[in-house]
């Protein structure tokens, strides 16, 4: 299979979107029990490698409570077309046991929902537009647990 090299790119353009939400940004950044109340996070990007994690990353059980979010591509295989390859973008949501609680609903479930309305049948990434594929229940350690978010995507191969 060809063109992974635009992966980076494609990285990037997924990051930009998810820092262009102040929604998304305040329920990472605040661990406030209405942290969409808070204020404007002044510099998104701030949150990258800090909250936003390119890569795979589980906070350490002692950790400080606090929400992460690790994006990565994933599950490359050939399409049923041989200049087609398909794979994944997966959101993994992390938030400490502590924080899950909010005034409007489970934070876990609010990071899905802003996810899902950035990215679910959106051209962000790939020939196509990106379809849901899955949302797994995961659990990090004994005090991180959250969901991982999936959306099938589709490359020139």
């Amino acid at each position: 299979m060809a063109n992974f090299e635009f992966l980076s790119e494609n990285l990037n353009n997924v990051l930009l979107e998810l820092m262009d939400s102040q929604e998304l940004c305040k329920l990472l950044q605040y661990p406030s029990y209405d942290p969409l109340s808070e204020p404007d996070i002044e510099d998104t990007s701030e949150l990258l490698f800090n909250k936003i994690h390119p890569y795979p990353r589980v906070p350490d059980v002692i950790a400080t409570a606090t929400s992460n979010l690790n994006v990565i591509f994933d599950s490359f295989t050939l399409g049923d077309v041989n200049n087609i390859k398909e794979g994944l973008l997966k959101f993994t949501i992390l938030v400490h046991n502590d924080l899950w609680r909010t005034n409007g609903a489970l934070r876990p479930f609010l990071i899905m929902s802003k996810i899902d309305n950035i990215f679910n049948e959106k051209r962000i990434v790939g020939l196509k537009k990106l379809k849901f594929e899955r949302a797994n229940f995961i659990w990090a350690n004994e005090n991180f647990s959250g969901y991982q978010v999936s959306y099938k995507m589709v490359n020139a191969n």
